[in-house]
C-alpha cells in the first residue's frame, strides 16, 4: 500500500516538474522574442530625386578675328617700276558703206481731192435733183427721235453723181445703211467752175425725218 502511494506520488511529482520546465522554457522562448522585438529601429529614409541635369551648352561659333597686315606706302621694300613706252600701232580700217537700191514707189494717190473745187470756187452751188427718201428707223420712233441732221463728206463729179467720202456726223448709228443707200440714190446738178464742168466736194447737211 505504501509503495503503490509512493509510487503515485513519485509519478506526480515527475509529472509537475516536467510541466514546470516546459512552461519556464515557453516563457523563456516568449521574453527573448520581446526582447529583440524591441531591439528592431525602423527608420525613415528620405529619398531625395536630384533634377536632370542641364543640357550641355550649344557649341559656339568663335570667329577669330585675324588681323591681315596691309602694306602701305613707305613700308617694306619699294618695288622699283620701270617706265615702258609702248606705241599703239592700231589700224583701223573704213568699213565699207552698203549700196542701197532706192527705187520710186509709185503712190496711187486718187485725184479726188486735187481736182475736187469747193462750193466757194464754182460758179454756183449744185442743186439737189432727187428727193431725200429715207426709212426712219422704228427704234428711234419709241424713243421720240423724229428728226435727225447728219453731216456727210461728199464729191460730185462732172455728171452729177455723188459719191460718200466719210460720215462726218452721226448722233444714231441706226441711219448709216440708210444714209450710203440716199447717196447713192442722189443726184446734184453738174457743179461749173468759169463756165467748165468740174468736180466739187463739200459738206452736204441733210435733215432726216420721220
Amino acid at each position: 500500500m505504501k509503495q503503490g502511494l509512493t509510487h503515485v506520488f513519485s509519478s506526480g511529482a515527475l509529472s509537475s516538474v516536467v510541466l514546470l520546465g516546459v512552461v519556464g522554457v515557453m516563457w523563456l522562448g516568449n521574453m527573448l522574442s520581446h526582447a529583440q522585438l524591441d531591439k528592431v529601429e525602423i527608420r525613415e529614409i528620405n529619398i531625395a530625386i536630384s533634377p536632370p541635369p542641364p543640357p550641355p551648352p550649344k557649341a559656339q561659333r568663335v570667329v577669330q578675328e585675324t588681323e591681315v597686315p596691309i602694306q602701305v606706302e613707305g613700308d617694306g621694300f619699294a618695288i622699283a617700276m620701270n617706265e615702258l613706252s609702248v606705241r599703239p600701232d592700231i589700224r583701223i580700217t573704213k568699213p565699207e558703206m552698203p549700196t542701197l537700191s532706192v527705187t520710186n514707189q509709185q503712190w496711187d494717190i486718187p485725184d479726188i481731192e486735187l481736182d475736187a473745187f469747193g462750193l466757194t470756187d464754182l460758179d454756183s452751188t449744185p442743186t439737189l435733183l432727187t428727193p431725200v427718201k429715207v426709212r426712219f428707223p422704228k427704234r428711234l420712233k419709241k424713243q421720240g427721235i423724229t428728226r435727225v441732221v447728219v453731216k456727210l463728206d461728199v464729191m460730185i463729179d462732172e455728171a452729177g453723181d455723188v459719191k460718200l467720202l466719210d460720215i462726218v456726223e452721226n448722233p444714231h448709228h441706226e441711219l448709216n445703211n440708210e444714209i450710203r443707200r440716199l447717196v447713192h440714190a442722189s443726184k446734184f446738178t453738174s457743179p461749173h467752175r468759169e463756165d467748165e464742168v468740174v468736180k466739187a466736194r463739200f459738206i452736204w447737211p441733210v435733215v432726216i425725218e420721220a
